[in-house]
């Protein structure tokens, strides 16, 4: 029922669901996420994490910032933590 409401009238957790939907609409092999999993609530976490689980599967690359712990368990990951 939303599809006629322009982005800018949607919440942040549904502008955060339209910016990923394009994800998968328009592919690309590597996705760069900034703090994807902020306003998001715990169904959507998960389906993210398994969007991103399927994606290096299928050898796509993803570069994330996050403050938020992530389970990811396969392929090469490498992780930076910066400091104060």
């Amino acid at each position: 029922g939303f599809e006629d409401v322009p982005t800018r009238m949607l919440s942040q957790g549904q502008k955060k669901r339209v910016a990923l939907a394009r994800l998968l609409v328009a592919p690309a092999p590597l996705w760069i996420l900034d703090e994807p999993f902020t306003a998001l609530d715990v169904d959507a976490v998960a389906l993210l994490q398994q969007l991103l689980t399927d994606h290096l599967a299928a050898d796509g690359l993803v570069i994330l910032t996050t403050h938020q712990e992530v389970a990811l368990t396969s392929g090469h990951i490498a992780q930076l933590e910066l400091g104060v």
